[in-house]
């Protein structure tokens, strides 16, 4: 068996958010919206009209730019997941539990006492992002625990389980 005792802090809530792009990919990425939006200011005060191929393609550039903004920077914001957490659980700890067949997490706070258990089959993927494990539970959301707070067990076999229950599912960073 491998048990964990997590506190959530601000690195947790950080190692859940994936990284959607790489950041060359990042970068370039707004230098393009930078130099469309330019193009396009540059057009109205100009007073031209430059309705074209241009135009079709930097329209969806900018709302996929802001749809990224708004879901990576604000949505999943790591110090508001953070105050939201805090404010439902103040004192809270997660224990987590790894048996052969099962994965038990069980709540412990002030406002909120629980256990669920989640068979293996209930997790979707899992990965392993520096220090931390991140695990995704089919219609709950995704937890981390870092190796440090490993009580019972060694991070190695944590990984070697994860590998084995997840398979291609299980992916190292």
């Amino acid at each position: 068996m491998i048990k964990a005792d997590v506190k959530y802090t601000i690195e947790h809530f950080k190692a859940l958010r994936a990284d959607v792009m790489p950041l060359k990919q990042r970068i370039i990425w707004l230098v393009t919206t930078a130099a469309t939006t330019a193009f396009a200011v540059f057009c109205v005060l100009t007073g031209k009209n430059f309705f074209n191929l241009f135009t079709v393609l930097a329209i969806p550039l900018w709302g996929v730019t802001l749809f990224y903004i708004i879901l990576y920077y604000i949505l999943l914001n790591p110090k508001k997941m953070l105050k939201k957490y805090n404010e439902t659980q103040p004192d809270g700890h997660i224990i987590f539990e790894f048996s052969d067949i099962s994965l038990k997490i069980t709540n412990e706070s002030r406002m909120t006492n629980g256990v669920n258990e989640h068979r293996y089959e209930m997790l979707e993927f899992a990965w392993e992002n520096g220090d931390f494990f991140v695990i995704q539970i089919k219609n709950i959301g995704q937890v981390a625990i870092r190796s440090s707070e490993i009580i019972e067990g060694t991070p190695e076999e944590l990984r070697q389980l994860l590998k084995d229950k997840l398979g291609e599912n299980f992916i190292e960073k």
